[in-house]
């Protein structure tokens, strides 16, 4: 019998972005550096037009800054998205600041993107 042992750090962590309560879209650690992301990129944020079921959002990070994208901006060495206004005309209620998205790669259309699933927020109970 052969084993083949998981080294963790080769593995990719649970990478999750959070709509903060000022509306910013924030990365982890782990997502910047998955996304390799830089304050002179951009992104494109959007909805799968074919699946009225899929709630999920998809996010594309580009190179450089894209018209129509949304700017990567950087603070210390925290990576966002302001997309305060995305949200509020998605009528996403992110004032009390706990909405999260798990983040997984999809090749969409030959094209490296990044579904957006929402978490449930669990509810403690007493």
């Amino acid at each position: 019998m052969k084993i083949t042992f998981f080294n963790p750090d080769e593995l990719d962590k649970n990478l999750k972005v959070t709509i903060h309560k000022t509306g910013k879209m924030g990365f982890t650690m782990d997502a910047a550096k998955k996304l390799s992301l830089i304050d002179m990129k951009s992104a494109n944020i959007g909805v799968n037009n074919e699946d009225p079921e899929d709630d999920c959002l998809y996010l594309a990070i580009y190179k450089d800054i894209n018209n129509g994208g949304f700017k990567i901006s950087k603070a210390g060495s925290y990576y966002y998205i302001n997309t305060k206004i995305l949200f509020d005309n998605l009528k996403l209620d992110y004032s009390k600041g706990n909405v999260s998205y798990d983040m997984t790669e999809e090749n969409v259309n030959d094209e490296i993107m990044y579904k957006l699933k929402k978490r449930e927020t669990r509810v403690k109970t007493t």
